[in-house]
């Protein structure tokens, strides 16, 4: 009996525990439309604005992309489709992030080679330093 008084405290503790948990994760699971209208336009650069995507921007044209987003959303359309469908209308500059394809792979390859590149061309300067100074 002593044991059980003992561990029921942290029983109820775990108990409660898998309990929020269980919930968080169900709400989570499933998300708001505003929370999917804010995920996509978070995706979008504002067309008029200088550093700001449509999530962040009040201007006319991102207030009415947000609302065109909502509307493709509610209208069962995927990301990748009201995302596909605002490059056609605005192209690819659109995207805060560049496809990897065409000449948005350059952008995401370029920098890598450049500091493979550079990393390979240190360890060779250093390693003719060490030579220099010998032992």
């Amino acid at each position: 009996m002593g044991a059980v008084r003992k561990w029921a405290p942290w029983a109820l503790l775990v108990a409660v525990a898998a309990v929020v948990l269980a919930f968080g994760l169900h709400r989570s699971s499933h998300p708001s439309l505003d929370a999917r209208v804010q995920s996509v336009a978070a995706q979008v650069r504002c067309p008029v604005c200088n550093g700001e995507t449509v999530a962040q921007s009040q201007a006319a044209p991102s207030v009415e992309i947000r609302t065109q987003i909502r509307q493709e959303l509610v209208a069962g359309e995927s990301q990748g489709q009201i995302l596909a469908g605002l490059v056609n209308s605005y192209g690819s500059g659109i995207l805060e992030k560049p496809p990897a394809s065409g000449i948005g792979l350059v952008v995401w390859v370029v920098p890598i080679v450049a500091g493979v590149l550079g990393a390979g061309g240190l360890v060779m300067v250093i390693r003719r330093w060490r030579e220099r100074a010998g032992p």
